[in-house]
C-alpha cells in the first residue's frame, strides 16, 4: 500500500468531513434549542464558524430582525471556529443560486431542521481535487458530489 497517495486524500476526505459534522451540528442545536443559528463561511480567510443565539457573556442574544442591523453585533457567541488546512480551499459558497467567492457569508438553520439552500466547494490542491457539499433548504439534509455542483434550474416540463 502506497501511503503517499493515500495520506492527501484523507485530507480532503476530513475537511469534507468536518464540515460536514459543523453543518449537521448546527442544524442539530437550532432544532434542539429552538432558536436560529448561523453558519459563517469566510473565503478570504479560508475559515468557518457557527454563530450562536446567546450572548458572549451568556443569557439570549435579542434576535434579529430581516432587514436591520444586528442589535447584538460583536456581543453573539461563536463556537466551532475552524480553519481549511492541507491544501485545502474553500473555493465558493452558493446560497440560494448566488456564487460567493470571497468575503464573509451566512446561512441560517431555522429551529424547524430547514437551511438556507447552499453549495459550499472545496479544492485540495496537492490532488487537484474538487468535492461539494450541497445542503437542502426544506430539510437543510446534506449531499455530497464529486467536482462543483451546480443545481440545474428547475423548468415548466419538471412539474408535468
Amino acid at each position: 500500500m502506497n501511503w503517499k497517495k493515500i495520506v492527501p486524500r484523507e485530507q480532503i476526505n476530513a475537511a469534507v468531513r468536518d464540515l460536514s459534522n459543523a453543518i449537521n451540528g448546527t442544524r442539530s442545536e437550532a432544532i434542539a434549542r429552538n432558536s436560529e443559528y448561523r453558519l459563517l463561511y469566510d473565503l478570504d480567510n479560508q475559515r468557518y464558524w457557527v454563530e450562536t443565539p446567546f450572548k458572549k457573556t451568556g443569557g439570549l442574544a435579542m434576535p434579529r430582525v430581516l432587514g436591520e442591523e444586528d442589535p447584538e453585533e460583536g456581543n453573539r457567541a461563536l463556537v466551532d471556529e475552524t480553519d481549511f488546512t492541507d491544501g485545502v480551499r474553500l473555493v465558493s459558497v452558493t446560497i440560494d443560486d448566488e456564487e460567493y467567492t470571497d468575503g464573509t457569508v451566512f446561512v441560517r438553520f431555522s429551529p424547524q431542521g430547514s437551511s438556507s439552500a447552499h453549495t459550499i466547494v472545496l479544492f485540495h490542491e496537492p490532488t487537484n481535487l474538487t468535492h461539494s457539499i450541497e445542503v437542502l433548504a426544506l430539510t437543510g439534509l446534506i449531499r455530497f458530489h464529486d467536482g462543483v455542483f451546480k443545481r440545474p434550474e428547475v423548468t415548466d416540463s419538471d412539474f408535468r
